[in-house]
């Protein structure tokens, strides 16, 4: 194998690549990144058994081939090298040359055999999307995906698509997030339930702009996305996904409509106290148009006051701050609903108009 090939390019595609890399792997080769000089292109593949990253950089091969490289350390030596052309040779034994200006560093890698492949079969639900609408549905829903629990099905995403509409949703045993989205244009039906980690790879790697798409397909419980030169293969969790609109109470007896800054800065403000108590608790006390934010800990307490528009009735209830928070991050708009029914049943809270969004957590117990 020898090609050539700018630095800069091979920096920047190993940079995407050891994204997928585990940082203990059962299998060893896979602690490696596999390269591949083929044609006009250099190929990097990555993957911790499960996710996989492939990604193509631009390069002038002479001699195509393939070998894996230990990937960490690979990914070092390239960014420390001086900007300009790399020239990349392989020997019998499987030890890389790389050369660029005066910088020459020989690294030991192996045999490509025994790495396993990735197959990507077509499937009928293939579907195009905007990068930017799929990176938001992933933003404001993963963070309510536990990284851990004894029901597998939580701790991925759950993507579901059909009669046009996409929700992707976020739950775990304290609050659940959903993000909807129109898709007129496709009628496929999809239910995927999607790792946590390959959730927030795949958004790192889209961009936010309205033209930029992303292609996915799903088969043989597999995801495949492909990001423009970038491909990534993730395994999909089996299971049923829990029936998450059941879970969304149907009335309320307290509605409030709030200034979404004014909110967020309030409960900004009484976590700071909350954190250093014991039970990590916010409270809300609604009386007439007015909330109260109220927080408190052995070292002192915070009270804030806030007009709000009320179509029900009074209500004191108590919530984990670090779930109101994390909630109120990612809710746009300028005006939002929070609803409540009992102290002891679950907030929600959506839009004014439209179903965007829907958060629900649940509350505490004043007096635990």
């Amino acid at each position: 194998m020898k090609f050539r090939c700018s630095s800069n390019d091979l920096l920047s595609a190993l940079q995407v690549a050891i994204r997928a890399l585990s940082v203990r792997s059962p299998q060893p080769i896979l602690e490696g990144v596999l390269i591949e000089a083929l044609d006009d292109e250099v190929r990097l593949t990555a993957s911790d058994g499960t996710f996989t990253i492939i990604t193509t950089l631009p390069a002038a091969v002479e001699d195509e081939g393939d070998a894996v490289m230990p990937g960490r350390l690979f990914n070092e030596v390239v960014r420390k090298m001086p900007s300009g052309e790399v020239s990349a040779n392989l020997s019998h034994s499987y030890v890389l040359s790389l050369r660029c200006l005066g910088s020459r560093t020989n690294i030991s890698g192996q045999n490509a055999d025994a790495y396993p492949r990735v197959e990507v079969s077509a499937n009928d639900a293939h579907i195009e999307l905007p990068q930017s609408l799929v990176k938001d549905m992933i933003t404001r829903t993963s963070f309510a995906v536990p990284m851990e629990d004894q029901r597998q099905v939580l701790t991925g995403g759950f993507f579901n698509m059909q009669n046009g509409q996409i929700d992707m949703v976020g739950l775990d045993g304290f609050r659940m997030a959903m993000r909807t989205a129109r898709v007129s244009d496709t009628e496929h039906t999809v239910k995927a339930i999607i790792p946590l980690k390959s959730l927030e790879e795949i958004a790192k790697l889209m961009a936010d702009d309205e033209e930029s798409r992303v292609e996915m397909r799903f088969g043989n419980n597999q995801l495949f996305v492909k990001l423009g030169s970038t491909r990534l293969i993730t395994s999909l969790i089996d299971g049923e996904y829990i029936d998450y609109r059941r879970v969304i109470p149907k009335s309320f007896n307290t509605e409030l409509t709030v200034g979404r800054e004014e909110f967020a800065r309030c409960v900004d403000r009484a976590s700071l106290m909350a954190r250093e108590g014991k039970n990590n608790r916010i409270k809300f006390t609604v009386e007439g148009e007015k909330l109260f934010i109220t927080s408190n800990s052995e070292i002192g307490d915070v009270f804030e006051e806030m007009s709000v528009k009320n179509s029900g009735g009074d209500i004191v209830i108590a919530f984990n701050v670090k779930y109101m928070m994390e909630l109120i991050r990612v809710v746009s708009g300028d005006e939002m609903t929070v609803k409540f029914g009992t102290p002891v049943s679950p907030c929600v809270i959506a839009p004014v108009s439209g179903d965007d969004y829907t958060y629900l957590v649940l509350p505490v117990r004043l007096n635990a």
